[in-house]
């Protein structure tokens, strides 16, 4: 008998448990002559043939699992059970097209590169190329256009009302409040759509109003620690909100991660960033460097983070990010303590998947050791409370996922 699979109303924090790795759980291979840091099971969720570049990822609280498939133009969800989902009859671990298939015309999902999920279950669909976001709310499998007309907007002037133009709205998070976050790429801006009026950031916002709540318009790097409004940021690409409303912004172009508190000065991994402002802390370069090692400052002149393409906070605060161009995922700890058998401390980054630099007899780091998987092109990540991450790269056309336990650091 086929039961309906239900969606929690937690946004954004799954539970497939993953604790204990499946039978048949996939070693991925490193390089020949090279030993892993850690060996540790990695499991192919999506393969080639299923997923064609996959983006961006999201958990709803049933452990539903959706992915932004970019080559193939739609939207596909890995159900956590067996059932019936917004009017699919899914299996459990079987890939099913929640939304798209096609990349243009009626029902077209544009190249998707990022999604989320509201807590109703609401799915949204961050389209750059079409220059728009798109919603297919639960229950449904028709994608209506949320915020965007489809043609670009001017970066210079503010975006008009709730169908406000976009300039290739890369990254989309929603908060408990149910508020749309974008990464407007092309205009490095943050903008929101409000659910009710309010205030956010500590700025005043309009329910159904879109505005920005983070750059000005202008790409750069100008004003960063100091508040919102006057900051400039530079090609974000993600964003992603933790339990107590603080913002996370990869900034593709100023290569680091920006943080802005919800309320009063906050400490972001050894980093703080006072009540209205927004700041580096992860990176903070703002240029391309190579990765020195292991439990250096995650935010100064060592802290390298040259493509930072996704963000995840995980189930104990600690910032997961990937790096497409460094093949890797590194976290941030929240707290010191043990993640994966390393001690890891507040302040510091490490690496918990693919490649790791190892220093030669002469000093220098010219050889690379993978960490628990070899990867190509890592973009969207995601972390359940379980412990568990799902990660997708877009250059092996895979999804995979690891478990990191749920005590991470």
């Amino acid at each position: 008998m086929m039961c309906t699979v239900r969606r929690s109303t937690v946004a954004l924090a799954g539970l497939l448990l993953l604790a204990a790795v499946p039978a048949g759980a996939v070693f991925v291979g490193t390089p020949a002559g090279s030993a892993p840091a850690r060996v540790e099971p990695v499991r192919t969720v999506l393969g080639p043939g299923t997923v064609d570049s996959p983006g961006g990822l999201a958990l709803d609280a049933a452990g539903n699992l959706f992915v932004a498939d970019t080559g193939n133009c739609r939207v596909l969800v890995v159900p956590a059970r067996t059932g019936v989902l917004d009017g699919l009859h899914v299996r459990t671990g079987r890939a099913s097209t929640l939304a798209g298939g096609s990349c243009t015309g009626p029902g077209a999902i544009g190249y998707p590169s990022a999604v989320a999920v509201d807590g109703r279950g609401d799915v949204f669909i961050a389209e750059p190329t079409a220059q728009r976001v798109q919603e297919v709310r639960a229950g449904s499998r028709h994608a209506v256009t949320v915020v965007g007309t489809g043609a670009g907007g001017s970066a210079e002037n503010p975006p008009p009302g709730a169908a406000g133009e976009l300039q290739q709205p890369t990254g989309v998070a929603v908060d408990g409040a149910g508020d749309l976050f974008i990464a407007d790429t092309a205009s490095c801006r943050v903008l929101v759509l409000p659910a009710a009026s309010g205030t956010l950031f500590g700025q005043a916002i309009v329910a159904g109003r879109l505005s920005a709540v983070a750059g000005t318009g202008v790409c750069g790097d100008a004003g960063q620690g100091g508040p919102l409004g006057s900051a400039q940021l530079w090609n974000p690409v993600a964003i992603t909100l933790d339990p107590a409303g603080d913002l996370f912004v990869a900034d593709r172009g100023d290569q680091s991660v920006l943080a802005a508190p919800a309320a009063g000065p906050t400490s972001f991994y050894g980093t703080v960033v006072g009540a209205g402002d927004i700041g580096a802390v992860v990176g903070g370069t703002g240029s391309y460097g190579p990765y020195l090692a292991d439990g250096l400052p995650a935010n100064g002149p060592t802290a390298e983070l040259n493509d930072p393409r996704g963000l995840a906070v995980g189930p104990a605060g600690a910032l997961i990010v990937t790096d497409g161009f460094m093949h890797v995922i590194r976290v941030a700890p929240a707290a010191n303590g043990t993640m994966l058998g390393t001690a890891m401390r507040v302040g510091a980054y490490y690496t918990v998947a693919g490649a790791l630099p190892v220093a030669t007899a002469a000093g220098t780091n010219d050889g690379t050791r993978w960490v628990r998987t070899q990867m190509g092109t890592p973009v969207g990540v995601v972390a359940a409370r379980s412990g568990a991450l799902y990660y997708s790269d877009a250059a092996q056309n895979t999804v995979r996922v690891m478990a990191l336990g749920a005590g991470t650091a």
